[in-house]
């Protein structure tokens, strides 16, 4: 092969990964689902676990949504970090 067809150009750069995100914003719709759960009187009707869990699942939607628009915020902002090297191959083994 000539000289000029050896050499690639590649881009490494860092990737957040997705799981942590909404996780956390799992997390974080939970926690705020307890305050509010803990912090109100509670209706005689239905139980305080009932409750928890029906302001849990209200609030996981947005709090997920948020968590993937930081997602995706942070994944851009690393492709705009990536280093882009030359690479030639090792030679032979």
């Amino acid at each position: 092969m000539p000289p000029s067809t050896q050499h690639r150009q590649v881009s490494v750069r860092r990737a957040p990964k997705l799981l942590p995100f909404m996780v956390g914003a799992a997390a974080v719709a939970f926690t705020a689902a307890v305050v509010l759960v803990y912090s109100t009187p509670q209706d005689p009707n239905y139980s305080r676990g009932a409750s928890l869990g029906y302001i849990t699942l209200v609030l996981c939607l947005p709090a997920v949504t948020l968590g993937a628009t930081a997602w995706l915020t942070v994944e851009k902002m690393m492709r705009r970090r990536s280093t882009t090297y030359d690479i030639e191959p090792a030679g032979e083994r």
